[in-house]
């Protein structure tokens, strides 16, 4: 990647994780707030690409942006989902954690969730030939501000739920897995080759987020990834992590760095 490209780290900006400057070993919140820092890293790295890329789409490659584009936004949507009607309320519920701790989190959510929506309905309603990079631009631009910051505030409030006492944090963990193991049960051919293009392993310095089974990625790759395998290009990062250029920023040098060839190749295996 040439260093005056522009990548997915902006527009709007990535997180820091807490594990970059302090333990996160000794509480289970403070776990469930580096896990989400890293899943909402993958959300921005996502919406940077579609923005990044929007403008520049041909016709040809359109109908795969726009699948993309639906994908993505449908994740988002899934994991708000899940936050509002299990994971919130049950942490509210653990013994020890502030009453409505978590209300403010979820007020945000409206603040994004119509534009969001709409991006998904524009995404999978619009044939390639009306695909308008404006009209996508305009749709990221109406929630992309309020949805950065939700992704932001919520890590210092999960965080804050270690007034949790050790003899009820384990209930923080357990409800955190299940609703995690909830989110897993979405299309195989869809999130999880879609989330590992979105995971940057380099990040601060180096991290084995998500973690996963030995030989787990490949498994992605070669067999989920085939049926939408060209959408999975305008991925920032291959399936294992490792940052690449953007295929689609208006310059014919950096089409050649797409990795359609790369997937297209695939298909023939």
């Amino acid at each position: 990647m040439a260093p005056s490209a522009p990548w997915v780290d902006g527009p709007w900006t990535l997180l820091e994780t807490p594990s970059a400057t302090k333990d996160i070993s000794d509480h289970p919140a403070h776990y469930i707030a580096n896990e989400m820092a890293f899943a909402h890293n993958a959300m921005l790295r996502g919406l940077n690409a579609l923005y990044l890329q929007a403008p520049h789409i041909p016709v040809a490659d359109a109908s795969d942006f726009l699948f993309f584009t639906a994908s993505w936004a449908a994740w988002v949507m899934h994991h708000h989902t899940i936050e509002e009607s299990s994971m919130f309320p049950f942490f509210e519920s653990v013994s020890g954690v502030t009453p409505d701790a978590l209300q403010h989190n979820i007020s945000q959510h409206h603040a994004f969730a119509d534009g969001l929506a709409a991006l998904h309905t524009y995404a999978t309603s619009t044939s390639a030939s009306n695909y308008s990079g404006a009209r996508v631009r305009e749709l990221i631009e109406s929630f992309a501000k309020p949805l950065r910051e939700h992704l932001a505030d919520e890590i210092p409030t999960l965080w804050a739920l270690d007034t949790v006492g050790a003899q009820h944090s384990r209930q923080l963990l357990e409800i955190y897995q299940k609703c995690e193991a909830d989110a897993g049960k979405q299309d195989k051919s869809v999130v999880p080759p879609m989330v590992l293009g979105l995971c940057d392993k380099t990040f601060q310095g180096g991290n084995d987020w998500p973690k996963m089974p030995i030989g787990s990625a490949y498994i992605v790759h070669y067999i989920f990834g085939r049926k939408h395998r060209g959408a999975w290009r305008f991925l920032p990062c291959d399936t294992w992590g490792t940052p690449k250029a953007l295929g689609f920023l208006g310059n014919e040098n950096e089409r050649k760095g797409s990795g359609k060839e790369e997937w297209e190749e695939m298909g023939k295996r």
